[in-house]
């Protein structure tokens, strides 16, 4: 394991796909997560490696919903 930092719009747009795929709004802390899931995903999908990966979702977005707010109408920067 090892830690990472992202930056706030990747966990964003990571965090609006998890929604609209999953149907579950994650909390901003758990974008990140989600983000560097999504990367190792990608990564692994073009060297053609079967991965499995594992991460924990920590927490809703419900209390964080101006966030996502402020993120979708280009209101947050890195």
């Amino acid at each position: 394991m090892e830690a990472r930092a992202v930056k706030q719009i990747p966990t964003f747009e990571a965090g609006v796909l998890f929604a609209r795929t999953e149907g579950i709004i994650p909390a901003p802390e758990t974008n990140h997560a989600i983000r560097i899931v999504i990367d190792e995903a990608l990564k692994a999908k073009e060297r053609g490696e079967e991965k499995v990966i594992v991460f924990n979702f920590s927490g809703h977005g419900l209390l964080d919903l101006q966030a996502y707010d402020d993120f979708l109408n280009g209101k947050l920067s890195d």
